[in-house]
């Protein structure tokens, strides 16, 4: 009788089989203290260049990063603070995602304090906040005796969550406190404004001007659908840098998939883009096919990078051809589909899309529109953008044009023949 651990056992050979130590495809940001992060990142010279060129200043500057969705701009963000992190020991570099329900000053008070976990009086912050310390904070308070007036009776208590009435003016105290041991100044990256609707993300930003003007440098990140072209007009003198992160090109998508693979591979650590021994388990041919699928956006890779593994190693195959690449893709269309949960509005508008192959402002028809139950294309660009967000779709870059494609993925309804 087969147990689970042999079925584990078996898991684990399918993918050695491939020549693989783990599947290295993964859609989480990599650590910062990771080496990964370092093999793996691939591209973005000229932007990583003008960056860097910001932090040859004396200036504090303030750099917004954006782009469209799962196009690279939390891994961007990390690698950036990798290498400060190595080239300049004397900055505190700090990360966080925006978290729900807090402002910009409240969210980068968190992010220096956190990195700060030898200073009490940001451990002091952090726990009366509720944010976990390395140690329980006691309060103390003494009690002069009533026998004669004399000796006094000490006691603590553990302090009580309260919430700061002034993050900005606690936020400054802690930088003032961060620069006596980091002299050459801190670096707060705040990731993912997007996840608040465009009307918080302007308010933030108009109430943290002051904040971001101040003793820190700034690095922020969001993608234009979130942000709706706030931030890159109304506040555009608030940045030094709006940098734009576009969809990577072929040659540096193939590079990235060498990389992914030789972070992985037993005993092959080719890294040399004309030696096809670089992208084993894929074939040339199959590399070059799955590298123009995923349309040079990251976390498309990385989606179907793990799902045409995951596939290969349940056929038990220990080369990944067109035939086994093709049912991998295969596989990949029906799983983003599940992980979108997609509503009965955005199903309808997918099965259109891969019915007409390409839907724009331009091209959707009176029927499509009465067929969908809308009035107008306006009405079902929202539904677009979030079979973008999901990987069921992408824009394409067209001028003055809002056009949508499905990704070209072959269909899981294929038969065999097909």
């Amino acid at each position: 009788m087969t147990t689970a651990d042999d079925i584990f056992d078996q898991s684990q050979n399918n993918i050695q089989r491939l020549g693989l130590k783990e599947i290295p495809f993964t859609e989480s940001p990599i650590d910062l203290e990771s080496e990964t992060l370092q093999r793996i990142f691939t591209g973005r010279e000229a932007e990583l260049r003008q960056v860097f060129n910001q932090f040859q200043s004396r200036e504090r500057r303030r750099i917004l990063v954006y782009g469209r969705i799962g196009i690279g701009k939390s891994a961007f963000l990390l690698e950036v603070l990798s290498v400060l992190r190595r080239k300049r020991p004397k900055m505190l570099t700090t990360y966080i995602s925006l978290p729900a329900n807090l402002d910009l000053a409240t969210t980068a008070l968190l992010a220096v304090a956190k990195e700060m976990d030898d200073d009490d009086w940001a451990q002091r912050y952090l726990y009366q906040l509720g944010i976990p310390t390395s140690k329980i904070l006691k309060e103390r308070s003494s009690e002069i005796s009533a026998s004669m007036g004399l000796g006094a009776k000490t006691s603590e208590k553990d302090l009580q969550p309260v919430t700061s009435q002034y993050p900005t003016v606690s936020l400054d105290i802690l930088l003032e406190r961060a620069q006596k041991k980091y002299p050459d100044g801190v670096v707060i990256a705040i990731d993912d404004l997007d996840k608040r609707n465009p009307s918080e993300v302007r308010q933030m930003m108009h109430d943290a001007q002051g904040m971001l003007k101040g003793d820190a440098w700034f690095m922020l990140t969001g993608h234009p659908m979130g942000i709706t072209g706030d931030l890159l007009t109304s506040e555009r003198g608030l940045f030094d840098l709006q940098l734009k992160l576009d969809e990577l090109d072929q040659p540096t998508t193939y590079k990235m998939l060498i990389n992914y693979l030789s972070s992985a591979r037993i005993d092959n650590d080719c890294t040399d883009q004309g030696n096809p021994r670089c992208v084993l388990p894929f074939t040339p041919e199959s590399a070059a096919t799955f590298c123009r699928v995923s349309l040079g956006k990251p976390r498309l890779f990385n989606r179907l990078g793990n799902t045409v593994l995951s596939k290969a190693a349940d056929l038990e195959v220990d080369l990944i051809t067109p035939e086994i690449l093709h049912e991998g893709l295969k596989a990949a269309a029906p799983t983003l589909r599940q992980q979108a949960a997609l509503s009965v509005q955005e199903e309808r508008v997918r099965a259109l899309l891969m019915k007409r192959g390409e839907i724009s402002d331009e091209t959707i028809t009176f029927e499509d529109l009465e067929a969908l139950g809308v009035r107008s294309f306006s009405d079902i660009l929202p539904l677009l953008e979030r079979l973008e967000e999901a990987d069921l779709a992408h824009q394409l870059d067209q001028e003055d044009v809002k056009a949508f494609a499905p990704i070209p993925l072959p269909s899981s309804e294929e038969t065999e023949s097909t």
